[in-house]
């Protein structure tokens, strides 16, 4: 072999032998994402997305985020649409986020009602969805590779906790339940749980079970209703502003229940008190939220670093009616998943993507609990305890200056005995 052949040789056996990273970086990693500005869904789609543009500023700040399939770190851009809470607005822009603005990243909207658009025009231009808050199990599949669930358990297992808790409820009193719920799939899986639940207990009656459209504002005879049925236990699935309205029509009524789970109690406290309902919610019952209960860390800010840090920066940019709760949390969230899929990403191929963030699922802990993926995408971790809101004085965890938080289920995690009847 000539010298110049065996030269040529091993610059082949060097280039084989290095990990190869991919050619002409990009000046920017985009990230496209949509909010509701307004219309019903507004109250959780806006500090989802408010704390998203915060993970954004304070990584480019810090210089970017490092992209291993450059070896470098990149600012992020977001490319941010309003669909005003329209699910057919949130398809069409969906999909000009993937044809015209070619997105490296692609957010759907919170909550399943507006993610159910982006599923399908996700799957079918291959493009990897990044499901924030959007649980419903009929989003997964196993032939969809093109979805992962980043900031709460798949709605089929996130009310697992309340579901094994109904057992409980004969040692109580408690004889007779009533389900109110919105018919959008995240809170018709839950109340789905609940009915099986009480169902299968002989201790047990239903005494009431109603849907109602997403977009219910006036609860007040649905209230008057639930009372007609004199349940010991009310169990209330809805939106925030569902529950907003709610707790309204309580107060107006002047109506009050031995036993009342509602579905944002505990997860989005600094709105009801900002609309004036939080007092209606004391004694209530509740999973849990991270944006109140503190779960160990093993990456990103813990729940009360964050909200210090976020309401500061909501502040500094005078953002009206952007409230630290869980929805907020979980924009913070969808930052960090990203953050550590790009870290292990071989290439920013949507397959590679969905292959980086799988390597987390078991070895991520964040403010949101332990991440863990199902095969499908789905989110199996990031269950909550059941938690019950009483006076300050009496609890176990601070809320604010009046109100306190005390775990009740499951055994192995509480902290104190459930109060029934409220006093």
């Amino acid at each position: 072999m000539t010298i110049g052949c065996w030269l040529r040789a091993a610059t082949c056996l060097l280039f084989m032998s290095t990990p190869a990273l991919a050619a002409d970086p990009p000046a920017e990693i985009t990230i496209g994402a949509l909010y509701a500005g307004s219309g019903q869904l507004a109250s959780a789609s806006v500090p989802l997305h408010a704390a998203l543009q915060w993970w954004a500023d304070g990584v480019n700040k810090a210089g970017g985020v490092f992209v291993k399939a450059f070896g470098k770190k990149l600012p992020v851009r977001l490319i941010s649409y309003d669909d005003q809470s329209s699910p057919s607005l949130a398809g069409n822009l969906t999909n000009q986020l993937i044809t015209r603005d070619k997105v490296d990243i692609l957010l759907s909207d919170s909550t399943s009602v507006m993610t159910a658009s982006a599923v399908p025009v996700a799957r079918d231009h291959k493009q990897l969805l990044w499901d924030v808050t959007g649980s419903s199990p009929n989003f997964f599949s196993a032939d969809n590779p093109y979805i992962v669930l980043l900031g709460l358990a798949a709605t089929d297992r996130y009310p697992k906790t309340i579901a094994d808790f109904v057992s409980q409820m004969p040692s109580l009193g408690i004889k007779s339940v009533a389900l109110l719920y919105t018919t959008a799939d995240y809170t018709a899986f839950q109340a789905s749980a609940v009915r099986k639940a009480v169902q299968a207990n002989p201790a047990l009656k239903l005494v009431f079970d109603r849907g109602v459209p997403a977009n219910t504002t006036d609860y007040t005879l649905l209230v008057n209703n639930v009372a007609a049925a004199r349940p010991d236990a009310v169990l209330e699935y809805g939106y925030p502003a569902n529950e907003i309205a709610f707790l309204h029509a309580m107060q107006d009524n002047g109506t009050k229940f031995n036993f009342l789970f509602t579905a944002y109690g505990l997860t989005e406290m600094a709105l009801m008190r900002t609309n004036g309902v939080a007092d209606q919610l004391a004694d209530t019952y509740a999973l849990a939220s991270p944006a109140i209960y503190s779960f160990k860390v093993n990456y990103g800010l813990d729940r009360a670093q964050f909200e210090v840090a976020f309401e500061a920066w909501v502040r500094s940019h005078k953002l009206p009616g952007v409230e630290f709760g869980y929805n907020a949390l979980a924009g913070y969230q969808a930052g960090l998943v990203i953050e550590r899929a790009l870290a292990v990403a071989d290439s920013l191929d949507q397959l590679a993507l969905r292959r980086a963030v799988f390597t987390l699922s078991g070895n991520l802990r964040t403010l949101a609990g332990p991440f863990l993926l199902a095969p499908d995408g789905s989110q199996s971790g990031e269950i909550l305890p059941l938690g019950q809101i009483v006076p300050r004085k009496a609890s176990t965890t601070a809320i604010d200056d009046t109100y306190g938080l005390n775990i009740v289920w499951p055994a192995e995690l509480a902290t104190a005995k459930p109060i029934y009847p409220a006093p």
